[in-house]
């Protein structure tokens, strides 16, 4: 306040009641070293002579005290012989440009002045008084005094509620002036009142009578606070009527946006009022939302006091404008839908509500949500069979089926009080989540039936999103439980075949980069790339860039990029995804994964610090925590393997034995058994996949393992069999990353390869190509003499590939290969391809 007041004419503390203004501005006073003239307002003042003599009068009070000779002319100041206002008003003016000390004048409560105060001596003082004045207007809300030209200007001291609101510790020092000892929660009462002094100060008196030492007040709506008189007298009552009726009844919820406001006022001007109240400062915020809307939130603790108020004096209607606000939330946000409803003493809106609305909770990865909901609802709704369904629904997807068959029967026993559209609802549901055969999978085939149908035939619930969206939940644990992605894939395009035009676009763009995900788990890389491009335009396009649905397209396209070995793509790809990954999806934790093992590939250590971090915080969270495990400690080996321990990263993975874990894992694990020199356990960990590496990057990485465990014991044979596997799964998707990894023990490999023969020249012939292009060893002076182009036509003259082939590899003409290949020849000093691949290598060019 003492640095606003140095170094502005003009300081507005302004604040709802309750937030200490008169208070703070009286101890400033007592402590500043400048003299203060103190003016506090009433409902009287807004008759222009009065407050003019009141002003002087402080003025002249306080320049009394400090006998200075440019103070004369202001003591001596006659205001009776002014002939007019105007007149009066220049004789201060020029009384205060005598001034040789600056006087700080405080007036409070400014608001009672009302909106003649801009018109006044105090409009004037503020626009025309000389610097030796400083003035402070204290008030709740806004002023009626200009001051948009000081802000941009000459420059305005402001004090608001956010720095008059208690702060925690403030809050925890009071607490102990007041006797609380130190097991007091001071943060549960700052959480509940906001910081809200008077609100603070009323709740610890309050625990000081009761001798109540434990406060725990709740993080909604805390209406234990004795505040309702308080608001009614010293806010209330203060305003207008029709505005205080409109605070009545808007604060019926926390949160509203202008037509809900309209709606609970009940007549066309309640938005006028709405902005009334944030133009005043009444408790209440706006916040910005996607698509240009605002919504308004209430102080919780104002509102609560607010609705206790109406309930008093109009019990009847405090019900009824929660129906209405029940009403307003039907569709838009179920939460609060069910809690207005439950007040307004209508638990049929709520159920109505729920049932409509549940599937998009577990789509959400909501279910403890919705069955807490479910679970509030009172006696016989909580019995009713669509909400017993739900709750059976929610106790699966949390693993307790025994409650889940429980409920179920509780559910299917009372269908007869059920209305035919609610029935077919509920059989829907039942057909979604009803045990599956065969350890709870379909069958994959008879899934595929009929044009990649279901064969089980789910009803439609009269909301064309209930059976895509429950195909969508079984994809989504086909990944939480590492399996393949073949079926996940043949869910999601069934969920897509059976979707409408009614469908909700967030199911719809879930399920697009859902189905990008199973794509990648499946190894198809291109069209994971590809429907992970569409899902997030679709989403960019709604405003969704932060939303948790498109976090499994980031992974996908980071899956992608990474068996690509395009690693910087692929680390931007999967920090998105992390950050928008929950618990209980798994985008958050397999890219955590990735995110690993892309920052193991390019050795980055201090990047692959941070993702080790963010791979530990995942460990051990979520419903899917142990199938994690596996793939976890081979990670955290990676990891180990990177900085240089391999001794320890064998460690880190004993326990794993020699396979048996996801598909992912135990191909990870194999080549690290294998670099390690466990060569049994490797080809005993490789063995064990041999009914799951239908995935093109699982298969080329395990073939490549086997290739260089074939190689090492001269199992020639096998070792190119196994490597022509490779590059043939390797090849479709352009699997590069399992190539480049083991680049330096392929490279000879490799070459013997293309001279064994091969039905994949060009794919060979470019993996050499890049091998040559990122060798790192000192070249002689006749490597520098090829040209860049002149360097890949060698590279590809490492195959057997003819001129034409290497001519249609690289997109130009043969007579331009053979051009190149004499020039080769005639630099390095070689009468014939093979000739130059010696000299080459002895030169260390390839």
């Amino acid at each position: 306040m003492s640095a606003a007041a140095d170094s502005h004419r003009l300081t507005l503390v302004a604040a709802p009641a309750g937030y200490g203004k008169s208070t703070f501005l009286g101890d400033w006073v007592r402590n500043c070293d400048l003299p203060c003239a103190w003016l506090s307002l009433d409902r009287f003042d807004t008759e222009p002579a009065r407050l003019f003599h009141g002003v002087v009068g402080a003025i002249q009070s306080a320049a009394s005290k400090m006998p200075l000779p440019g103070n004369d002319a202001l003591l001596a100041l006659d205001l009776g012989q002014a002939h007019d206002r105007t007149a009066s008003y220049d004789l201060l003016l020029g009384a205060l440009e005598h001034l040789t000390e600056p006087i700080v004048l405080v007036i409070d409560d400014v608001h009672l002045a009302g909106s003649g105060l801009a018109n006044g001596i105090v409009g004037v003082l503020a626009a025309s008084a000389p610097p030796s004045l400083r003035l402070v207007l204290s008030g709740r809300g806004h002023t009626a005094i200009q001051l948009e030209r000081f802000r941009y200007g000459e420059g305005l001291g402001e004090l608001r509620a956010a720095e008059l609101a208690f702060t925690r510790e403030e809050v925890a020092q009071f607490a102990r002036s007041l006797g609380q000892d130190a097991p007091f929660d001071a943060g549960s009462l700052w959480k509940a009142t906001a910081g809200w002094p008077v609100a603070v100060h009323a709740s610890l008196v309050s625990l000081a009578q009761s001798r109540n030492v434990a406060l725990s007040p709740p993080a909604a709506t805390p209406t234990h606070i004795p505040l309702a008189d308080y608001v009614a007298e010293e806010i209330l009552d203060q305003l207008e009527a029709p505005l205080a009726e409109f605070i009545l009844r808007a604060t019926t919820c926390d949160w509203l946006d202008r037509r809900l406001a309209v709606e609970l006022y009940g007549r066309p001007h309640g938005g006028v009022l709405l902005e009334e109240c944030l133009r005043n400062g009444l408790f209440i915020e706006e916040h910005d939302y996607p698509g240009g809307e605002s919504a308004y939130r209430w102080h919780a603790l104002f509102a609560a006091q607010c609705r206790r108020l109406l309930e008093r004096r109009d019990p009847l209607l405090a019900e009824r404008l929660h129906r209405v606000a029940a009403r307003h939330y039907q569709d838009a946000d179920v939460v609060a839908c069910v809690a207005q409803a439950l007040q307004g003493r209508a638990p049929r809106q709520a159920v109505m509500s729920l049932g409509a609305h549940w599937l998009e909770f577990v789509l959400g990865n909501d279910a403890q949500t919705l069955e807490r909901l479910c679970r509030e609802l009172p006696t016989p709704w909580s019995e009713d069979p669509e909400i017993l369904m739900i709750r059976s629904v929610c106790r699966a997807i949390s693993g307790d089926a025994t409650a889940a068959s429980e409920l179920a029967q509780r559910a299917l026993s009372r269908t007869y009080v059920l209305d035919a559209i609610r029935r077919r609802r509920l059989d829907s549901c039942r057909a979604l989540f009803e045990p599956l055969p065969d350890g709870g999978r379909p069958d994959l085939r008879a899934t595929l039936a009929d044009g990649g149908r279901p064969a089980k035939d789910i009803p439609d619930g009269g909301r064309s999103a209930a059976g895509p969206t429950g195909l969508f939940l079984l994809a989504q644990a086909e990944f939480r439980l590492h399996r393949s992605g073949e079926f996940a894939i043949a869910l999601l395009q069934t969920a897509g075949g059976a979707s409408s035009a009614e469908q909700l676009d967030a199911i719809e763009i879930g399920a697009q980069a859902d189905l990008a995900l199973a794509f990648a788990a499946a190894g198809d890389l291109m069209s994971a790339e590809k429907l992970a491009t569409t899902a997030l335009g679709r989403a960019d396009a709604l405003g969704w860039s932060s939303h948790e649905r498109i976090a499994p397209a980031w992974l996908a396209r980071g899956i992608a990029c990474y068996w690509n070995d395009e690693l910087k793509a692929a680390r931007t790809c999967l920090v998105k995804a992390q950050r928008l990954g929950s618990e209980l999806h798994p985008s958050g934790r397999l890219s955590a994964i990735y995110r690993v093992l892309v920052e193991c590939a390019t050795g980055d250590l201090t990047r692959l610090a941070d993702s080790s971090a963010a791979l530990e915080s995942f460990h051990g969270r979520g419903l899917y925590a142990v199938s994690w495990n596996a793939l976890y400690s081979v990670a955290v080996a990676k990891a180990a393997e990177a900085q240089g321990d391999l001794a320890g990263a064998l460690e880190m993975v004993q326990p794993l034995g020699a396979g048996g874990h996801g598909a992912l894992a135990d191909t990870l694990l194999a080549e690290l058994l294998r670099r390690g020199t466990e060569f049994t356990a490797a080809q005993n960990c490789a063995e064990s996949l041999a009914d799951r590496r239908g995935n093109s990057y699982i298969d080329t990485r395990l073939s490549l393992t086997e290739a260089l465990l074939a190689h090492r014991t001269g199992d020639t044979a096998a070792a190119h069999e196994r490597l022509e596997h490779a590059v043939r799964r390797a090849e479709p998707e352009s699997v590069l990353r399992p190539f480049a990894e083991r680049r330096e023990e392929l490279a000879d490999l490799l070459v013997q390869h293309a001279v064994w023969g091969t039905a994949h020249e060009s794919f060979i012939a470019a993996l050499m190509a890049r091998d040559a292009q990122g060798e790192t060893r000192l070249r002689t002076q006749s490597y520098w003499n090829l040209t860049e182009r002149e360097r890949e036509v060698l590279a590809y003259m490492r195959s057997i590939m003819t001129a034409a082939e290497i001519a249609d590899a690289l997109y130009i003409s043969v007579n331009t290969v053979k051009t190149h290949e004499r020039s080769i020849y005639r630099k390095l000093g070689a009468g014939s391809r093979r000739d130059a691949l010696k000299t080459a290598a002895k030169r260390g060019i390839v």
